[in-house]
């Protein structure tokens, strides 16, 4: 989660510095999106994230390094020609991340907001021709609850009995009662055989015991899963903060820390040597990924270099 945390500050001081025209961040989600990555078999089950999960892609094994690379290829340099433009027309007006790594079964994110749900109940469906033990796991935001493709996904899924979960990351806009707020869903004719459950998304320890569950439920053909995950996005500050008070009580790290401050396994020596290695290590990669990015970008303005 401090990984994800800095990771995301940092790709916003790209974009403040003119180096990345866009970033979705993903501050408020990370316990949701890693509470959750961590019960996917890596290499066995198949992940389709949705373009603010960078907690999910981090913690299924993508590099800091790898996700630099891709921000900074969106990038379009200002000396880029008409005809390098034509060649990236996804890169005109408001891109998006197409999170991908084939290595990990992590199936590249297209543009439509839910239509990753459609291609999780095929994927599913075809592990359950196959009498493959795998689960598939799909992530997306509220906005995509919205769209036909996602109630056609669910239905599928619900239909066939599907070994497949999905994940809808519900953004409370408020430091509210979590678990007071009203559901995206709650419009929409949820399919029976479809487990439905709503889960306070920063909390990182309901995160993880709910999707174990859930996971477990898929991979022993008991059907198909929605999680509704709450939680409280805000933008990154300037400065990336291993403690953050900006998301107030909900903020996942704080919460992930008063718990382990409830169960005695707190330090704050250990969590600032944490801290201190994991942003240089960061910055690091960062700066590998600005040198090796081709071909060469200039940034809006004369701004100093990260």
């Amino acid at each position: 989660m401090l990984l994800t945390r800095i990771v995301d500050d940092c790709a916003w001081r790209l974009h403040e510095q003119g180096y990345i025209d866009f970033v979705a961040s993903c501050r408020g989600h990370e316990a949701a999106q890693v509470g959750s990555a961590v019960c996917i078999e890596v290499g066995k089950d198949f992940t389709l994230p949705y373009y603010r999960d960078l907690g999910v892609v981090l913690t299924i094994g993508m590099t800091p390094y790898e996700v630099f690379r891709t921000y900074l290829q969106m990038h379009i340099p200002q000396t880029a020609t008409d005809a390098d433009q034509e060649l990236h027309p996804a890169r005109r007006g408001e891109p998006v991340l197409h999170w991908g790594y084939h290595k990990r079964n992590t199936v590249t994110g297209p543009a439509p907001v839910a239509t990753q749900i459609l291609h999780a109940a095929g994927i599913a469906f075809a592990s359950k021709l196959r009498k493959a033990p795998i689960v598939t796991i799909a992530y997306c935001g509220d906005g995509a609850t919205s769209e036909p493709d996602f109630l056609e996904g669910i239905r599928f899924a619900s239909l066939q009995q599907l070994p497949v979960l999905f994940i809808c990351e519900q953004n409370c806009q408020t430091d509210a009662d979590i678990p007071s707020s009203s559901s995206c869903l709650k419009d929409l004719p949820l399919p029976e055989g479809l487990t439905h459950q709503r889960i306070d998304g920063n909390d990182v320890m309901a995160v993880y015991m709910a999707t174990r569950s859930a996971m477990e439920h898929a991979r022993e053909g008991r059907g198909p899963v929605l999680l509704e995950m709450y939680v409280t996005r805000s933008r990154a500050g300037s400065q990336a903060y291993y403690l953050s008070s900006t998301l107030g009580r909900n903020d996942p790290l704080s919460r992930c820390q008063q718990f382990l401050q409830e169960q005695d396994m707190w330090d704050d020596e250990w969590a600032k040597k944490l801290y201190t290695r994991i942003s240089a290590e960061v910055e690091q990669a960062m700066q590998d990924a600005m040198r090796d990015t081709q071909p060469p970008f200039s940034r809006r303005g004369d701004r100093a270099q990260p």
